[in-house]
């Protein structure tokens, strides 16, 4: 008699284990068992030795024999390789000596699949001795130490498909959740951290060796749904053949098809492919399901694949064909014997013909559709297609569907089905649910008396009490609300009762005037309802929102109600006060769910029937009438991220916070999904310098990552310098080097935490960190500096305080709500970022000529051309003295339409551009057009403004590869100063275009030409905004291409280690210089007390060996720093007709002065010998180096440019060279007072009583500014007005002529006292009394004009005026904003908003005074852009 018993079933394959109990106690043992064990180097000698003891451990103890249990033993690394067959050995003792013989074979990889695959091919067959054919059990017994390199899926499903039993001993980092893939079952899994303890996986695997050999536990293959749903689908490529998708566009889905089929195994059991082809409104069977059941066959049919043309697309006609055509038993579909079938429908065009309704007719007949949108493909009908928005791909190229390939491939191995579900009106159903996730959205207004408050707590209070609260039952979450959201707590903050009730007793209204409901509505949903926030909602845990509010709804809610019930999220409402009860009825969409609770009386009633709703009702069905969901979840590209740590790791944290930093760190990973294609984590520590302690790339493993940070120590360090961390982790960690996938765009994001303040500038590096698209979240603790703190985040919202770093459990969660809705950021523009301008918009001059691609491609679109062309002129401001606009055509020829002087009225211009007609032309020549638009547009004749200095600006619209040399071209339109921004469509060669744009930010990427209107706003900020100042050259600088150029730097002891960074930057700029005997030629001279010539004008004749000779300098070293003597040196030595100068043949001189410190001798008499020499000197200083020195040697200001550390360098790259290109030829200027900064500057104090003793900080603060200036008569002057009813001027601008006397004066000053503040008053009299020539003012002789208003309390008269008057004079204003000054009237007041500073305390002017006085030094700059605040 026997008695069966099934053990649990595997769904993956239909197998299910068979538990015999036989009347006979001794049954024969027979069975074929392959040992297949990790040789690779990941295990030790030692260790391999243990593993082989274990195998000998366990032969020992079976029946071995020919009738009985035989072994063999298979070692895998990159390659397996055979150490004995199965019928090798016929004893014990001749495996166990064969054992003594097995040596590790070593190797870097662990390919599991590769090894499978072996063991099918090779061990279980008859000729190796397996006895599969006589019915005996076959087993393999896999023992490895990590993750497999390579696919194990198709191996493992074959071998499990043979009834093989798969018993997998994981050591070391085995992956545990690949371990149970391999195994028949879970419980064949036996995981050991340790190889030392090996013992017990013998005792666990024994018993079940015995029954599988005595035949008691069985594997029984059945071909049943559930095998279908994994090893068998239908699936069928229907793929848009028209004309407009092109030939090699067509081959590019045919090779895409075909790396997707080749993943499969194909047959009539198994995976069946068919291809549809379609345009216009006749589809085309290539083949059917059922016509090829071999893979070689199916890509034979794939290679033989041609393009059938048409000129029209018509999607909805094609899904109908497939349909009724092809999901049919006679065309093969199997979808009848519970087969999964799939349809991937590939587009590049908008359908003519509607696709809504076949669409929801192959829903309806459960066919999973995935949609893949290229190029024009319209997004509305993609989304129709799909099945499910996570099964839409959409790709901008043809040539970029094999970036999705694997995307694609997950559903398409892993759907096993849909479920259909038809909604009935059914009243809700009385049962139990035991889980829930509950969020109270509570309106916390002002308009809220606080006497409702203690009613709103017992109400939820009584609500939570009735619940059995605990993560794996009931979760609350809570979210005030008025114009704004603020949670609570989370769902899953709380899994304690007691510690909810009690965040409930100690609430508080928040306040706010004004009610926001259905902002609040789409923040629970987007923040609250979500996995990271505690949601279980991917579970199917039923989700409720109980809406507080006490007042009208002022909005519309409708469509975030919508969203709410779409989403699977039940919406109770209970209203008290003003609320209006049908306006509830909106956002519950059932008006069973309204509940009125406006008087005590209902307390009890409502509490009850709301008690009621949420114990019996569950998950809300969709009101769509149809809700189609996959069975297994989709991988999209939002799971995604690259994210990393930057950690304050000086001896200001100290060891005692490391612990929770480290807690912190891994509970925020704990919730990630890590892995190579999901997300991936780095880490760096900083403090005076940043290291890194592991790359995106070093870890693909939790597990992995949670090891490291739990050996983290600090770094240590005394000095904090952010900044400097904030651009090594730019340059050296969100790199494709480090495992960065920006380039794929997925969303990079920086978590700084920091508990100190940074010695060195953090703006500069943030900005340029999100330049570069990455998002920094920051977290500041104990010493932090809040200022600094918002400098460094992406937004303000993104900044999180805590008091000490024990308390970073209390902000985990609301970190990670932007981690997971943050997707990434989009730079409008990358101008540089100091806004100081005084060019109004009205009445700016430029003169911009367009320059358009008119060839045969671009003619076919020309009316979307023609209407941006209308678009961007009809925002201009058009005249004879205002913009003047020319426009080129060109293909092989550039072809005039009207010159830069022939309209100055904008109607006739306009008039002008809608009669333009493309040309056509069959090949492009974009460099002979932007030589002819030089010659013959950019000149007097033809209305160019380029002799009085007006802005020259050529915008190129191009979407084809030029057949001409474009460099020499582009090179010469920068020369002359021309800015050209770019337009390029797909087509167009984006290495070309870079080459032609003048900045990288002025390059712009259109999707087709039907997009150019999305990219307007982004061209005409930096066209209507962007400001060229010409550097004036000495003569000679740009006649031909010879130049000699002469880097001089600082080789002493102070650069230290950084002296490379100086040498990179030099190798940087090398590449743009055409080095030759003829052409440019280099020297590179190092000095300190002395001067060193490393190589000569004349010693090199390549670009090559140039590079070569820079990457082998070594710092000189040196105490001293004499810069005088240096430029002395260079001057007479190194620019020698016989050191290689090449003066005397007209070559330009120019040297670039690379400093770190201020020169300890004179260096202005060298530098006015310098430039009578004619030699242009280009300065950098790094660091504290002074400003006025900087400014002396160079050959004008524009030509001196100063860096915060040596990591700033990199930043300078591209603008040395822009600068040192736009050049003109013009005289010598005089050398008298060269590189002196003047400027006038007024500081305009709030001088009332509330001021006080912070007066004492205020004249701090001021003589702070001043120290930092050069300070005299045709030098900086300064001037001190108070005020507070009426303002008093201190000392005016011509007072005093040192900085010794301004100090003084300053550190006299008393406090003026009075009760009110007239702010309007103040600027009247400044700009009347001080700002005047009499005064002092140098404001007729455009010396720059700036005003420094400090004030700390609202101004009693009218401001609104002066803002104006101020800017028309041209008076630069900085706010600063002390304790209650009016933040809103501050901004305004200001230059542009960049330059309102408000400070919470006195003591915080120390923090702004460094970037204060930056600005200050630097409002005339070579370009710049205009703020919104300036338009």
């Amino acid at each position: 008699m026997k008695m069966k018993h099934f053990v649990p079933l595997l769904v993956e394959l239909g197998i299910v284990l068979l538990y015999f109990v036989t009347e006979t106690e001794q049954a024969q043992e027979s069975a074929d068992i392959v040992f297949l064990i990790d040789g690779s180097n990941k295990v030790e000698r030692a260790e391999f030795q243990l593993i082989h003891s274990f195998i000998a451990n366990i032969v020992e103890d079976l029946n071995i024999g020919p009738r009985a249990i035989q072994i063999a033993v298979v070692q895998y690394s990159n390659v397996p390789s055979t150490e004995f067959y199965l019928k090798a050995y016929s004893t014990k003792r001749g495996i166990l000596k064969a054992m003594e013989h097995l040596h590790q074979k070593g190797g870097h990889k662990a390919n599991v699949g590769l090894a499978l695959q072996f063991l099918m091919d090779k061990h279980f067959i008859a000729g190796a001795g397996s006895r599969a054919a006589e019915k005996v059990p076959q087993i393999m017994i896999l023992i490895t130490s990590r993750q497999s390199t390579d696919d194990v899926k198709n191996a493992v499903f074959l071998m499990k498909k043979l009834g093989t039993f798969i018993f997998v001993v994981g050591v070391k980092d085995a992956d545990a959740d690949e371990m149970k893939m391999i195994a028949t079952d879970p419980s064949f899994t036996i995981l050991l951290p340790d190889v030392r303890r090996m013992a017990p996986a013998q005792t666990q695997l024994m018993p079940l060796l015995s029954l599988i050999a005595k035949k008691q536990l069985v594997i029984e293959v059945q071909e049943s749904k559930v095998e279908a749903q994994v090893s068998k689908r239908d699936i069928i490529f229907l793929i848009a053949g028209s004309s407009c998708v092109e030939h090699e566009n067509f081959l590019e889905m045919v090779k895409f098809i075909s790396n997707i089929v080749n993943k499969f195994v194909i047959g009539s059991d198994s995976v069946q492919v068919a291809v549809v082809q379609y345009c216009d409104d006749h589809p085309l069977t290539e083949w059917y399901l059922n016509t090829y059941t071999t893979q070689s066959a199916l890509q034979s049919a794939l290679a033989r694949l041609r393009m059938n043309g048409g000129r029209e697309v018509y999607t909805g006609a094609a899904l109908d064909y497939v349909f009724k055509n092809h999901f049919t038993r006679a065309a093969g579909s199997r979808k009848e014997d519970g087969v999964p079938q799939l349809l991937v429908v590939i587009t590049g065009e908008r359908s003519v013909d509607d696709v809504k309704v076949p669409a929801e007719a192959l829903k309806r007949a459960a066919v999973m559709t995935i949609a893949i949108g290229v190029k024009n493909a319209d997004q509305a009908q993609i989304k129709d297609i799909a099945i499910d928005p996570s099964l839409i791909f959409n790709v901008e190229r043809f040539q970029d569907l094999h970036g999705i390939k694997e995307q694609v491939m997950t559903p398409l191995s892993t759907l096993a089905g849909v479920t259909i579900t038809y909604d009935q009106p059914t009243e809700p159903s009385i049962k139990e649910v035991d889980k829930k996730d509950i969020v109270f959205l509570v309106d916390g207004s002002y308009s809220r008396k606080r006497r409702k408050l203690p009613i709103i707590q017992s109400f939820i209070t009584k609500t939570i009490e009735a619940f059995d609260i605990g993560s794996d039952t009931v979760q609350v979450g809570l979210v005030q609300y008025s114009d704004s959201a603020t949670p609570e707590f989370f769902l899953n903050t709380y899994s304690s009762k007691d510690e909810m009730l009690s965040h409930v007793r100690k609430l508080r209204l928040r306040g706010g005037t004004v009610l926001k409901t259905e902002e609040a509505l789409k923040y629970v949903l987007k923040y609250i309802f979500n996995k990271y926030s505690g949601s279980r909602h991917e579970e199917g845990v039923p989700q409720f929102l109980v809406l507080i509010t006490g007042g009208k709804l002022n909005d519309d809610v409708k469509q975030t109600s919508d969203a709410l019930s779409r989403a699977g999220i039940k919406t109770l409402a209970i209203g008290f006060e003003n609320a209006i009860m049908q306006q509830l009825q909106e956002v519950t969409l059932d008006a069973n769910l309204v509940f009125d609770m406006k008087d005590l009386h209902s307390v009890p009633e409502v509490q009850q029937e709301v008690l009621l709703s949420l114990s019996t009702l569950n998950i809300p069905t969709q009101t769509t009438g149809l809700s189609i969901s996959p069975t297994i979840k989709v991988p999209t590209e939002a799971d995604k991220k690259d994210i990393v740590f930057l950690i304050d790791g000086s001896f200001n944290v100290g060891d005692t916070n490391l612990p929770p930093i480290r807690a912190f760190i891994k509970s925020i990973i704990e919730t990630l999904d890590i892995g190579t294609d999901r997300v991936q984590v780095g880490l760096v520590q900083y403090s005076d310098i940043a290291q890194p302690e592991f790359f995106l790339n070093t870890y693909s493993r939790k597990g992995e990552l949670i090891a490291h940070i739990n050996k983290l120590t600090l770094r240590g360090g005394t000095e904090l310098k952010t900044g400097a961390a904030l651009k090594y982790v730019q340059k050296y960690v969100f790199t494709r080097d480090a495992g960065s996938r920006k380039e794929e765009r997925v969303p990079q994001f920086l978590i700084l935490i920091t508990g100190g303040r940074s010695k060195d500038d953090i703006k500069a590096p943030s900005d340029a960190l999100l330049r570069s698209g990455v998002m920094t979240i920051v977290i500041g603790a104990e010493n932090a500096i809040k200022l600094q703190l918002q400098e460094a985040a992406l937004n303000p919202s993104l900044v999180y305080s805590v008091k000490e770093f024990h308390s970073l459990p209390e902000i985990q969660q609301a970190v990670l709500i932007p981690l997971s809705t943050l997707n990434g950021v989009r730079i409008i523009s990358e101008l540089p970022t100091l806004k100081t301008i005084n060019e109004n918009p009205e009445t700016q001059e430029r003169d911009i000529v367009f320059l358009i691609d008119d060839s045969q491609r671009a003619a076919a679109s020309f009316d979307s051309i023609q209407e941006f062309l209308y678009s961007i002129i009809k925002q201009l401001n058009i005249g004879e003295d205002r913009n003047r606009v020319a426009v080129v055509q060109y293909s092989e020829k550039a072809r005039v339409e009207f010159p830069l002087d022939a309209y100055t009225d904008k109607g006739d211009l306009l008039a002008a551009v809608q009669r333009l007609r493309p040309a056509g032309g069959s090949v492009v020549n974009t460099g002979a057009a932007m030589k002819h638009v030089l010659e013959k547009i950019f000149t007097k004749a033809a209305g160019s403004r380029r002799a009085d200095n007006v802005p020259q600006i050529l915008v190129l619209l191009t979407c084809s590869k030029s057949m001409d040399d474009v460099k020499e071209a582009a090179d010469t339109l920068k020369r002359a100063a021309i800015v050209t921004f770019v337009i390029g469509v797909p087509d167009s060669d984006i290495q070309e275009l870079q080459e032609i744009v003048y900045f990288p930010n002025l390059l712009f990427e259109a999707q087709d030409f039907k997009s150019l209107p999305e990219i307007q706003e982004q061209l005409l900020q930096p066209l209507t905004t962007l400001i060229i100042k010409i550097i004036k050259m000495p003569h000679g600088v740009t006649e031909g291409h010879k130049r000699d150029i002469v880097f001089l730097i600082d080789g002493s002891s102070h650069v230290g280690i950084y002296f490379y960074l100086i040498r990179d930057f030099i190798v940087n700029l090398i590449p743009h210089f055409d080095i030759g005997k003829d052409k440019d030629q280099i020297s590179v001279v190092q000095y300190s007390d002395d001067t060193r010539v490393e190589f000569p004008l004349n010693a090199l004749s390549n670009k090559e060996d140039a590079l070569a000779a820079v990457k082998m300098l070594r710092q000189k070293g040196g105490s001293e720093l004499r810069t005088g003597a240096a430029l002395d040196f260079v001057r007479k030595n190194v620019f020698s007709k016989s050191r290689g100068g090449r003066k005397h043949l007209g070559s330009s001189q120019i040297m670039l002065l690379i400093t770190s410190r201020k020169s300890q001798d004179d260096v202005r008499r060298p530098s006015e010998q310098l430039k009578q020499a004619g030699v242009v000197a280009f300065i950098v200083g790094i660091g504290d180096v002074e400003g006025s020195e900087l400014r002396q040697i160079a050959y004008s200001p524009n030509l001196s440019f100063q860096v915060d550390n040596y990591l700033g360098l990199s930043d300078l790259d591209l603008h040395m060279l822009t600068v040192s290109q736009r050049t003109e030829n013009v005289p010598i200027p005089p050398t008298i007072g060269s590189g002196v900064d003047r400027r006038d500057i007024v500081f305009l104090i709030d001088g009332s009583a509330k001021l006080g003793k912070g007066f004492q900080v205020v004249r701090k603060f001021m003589a702070k500014i001043v120290e930092g200036f050069d300070v005299g008569v045709g030098k900086v002057q300064f001037s001190v007005v108070q005020f507070s009813e009426n303002p008093r001027t201190e000392f005016f601008l011509n007072s005093h002529a040192t900085k010794k006397k301004v100090l003084v004066a300053i550190k006299k000053l008393k406090l003026k006292r009075g009760k009110k503040i007239n702010v309007g008053q103040a600027l009247d009299h400044v700009m009347h009394e001080v700002f005047t020539s009499s005064a002092g003012s140098r404001i007729g002789n455009a010396v720059p004009q700036i005003l420094v208003l400090l004030t700390c309390g609202k101004s009693n008269d009218d401001i609104s005026q002066q803002a104006d008057k101020l800017r028309e004079l041209g008076i630069v204003l900085f706010g600063i904003g002390l304790k209650d000054a009016d933040e809103t009237v501050l901004e305004p007041l200001a230059y542009s908003p960049a330059l309102a500073f408000p400070v919470k305390t006195i003591k915080g002017l120390v923090n702004i005074q460094h970037q204060l006085q930056q600005i200050m030094k630097t409002v005339a700059v070579e370009v710049v852009e205009k703020s919104a605040g300036d338009k």
